[in-house]
């Protein structure tokens, strides 16, 4: 036969239980925001190539017009 919890058992059981829920979530959640942080750099990194196209179409655009503009007779 095995002897009865008592309450002080069953208390440290379950503060236990609920520090092993609790660094679970920690690591979880540092798992994530590391993820997100990456996400952060590689999205980061797209807009600045997102932004050097842009200006590179304007210049190509503001070239072409100017070329264009150039050319016609006064």
């Amino acid at each position: 036969m095995s002897e009865p919890i008592t309450p002080q058992q069953d208390h440290d059981r379950r503060i236990g239980r609920l520090e092993g829920i609790a660094e679970q979530l920690n690591f979880r959640l540092d798992a994530i925001e590391r993820a997100v942080s990456e996400l952060r750099s590689r999205m980061d990194g797209q807009f600045r190539w997102l932004v050097g196209i842009q200006i590179t179409s304007l210049i190509a655009i503001g070239g072409l017009l100017l070329s264009i503009y150039s050319k016609l007779p006064d």
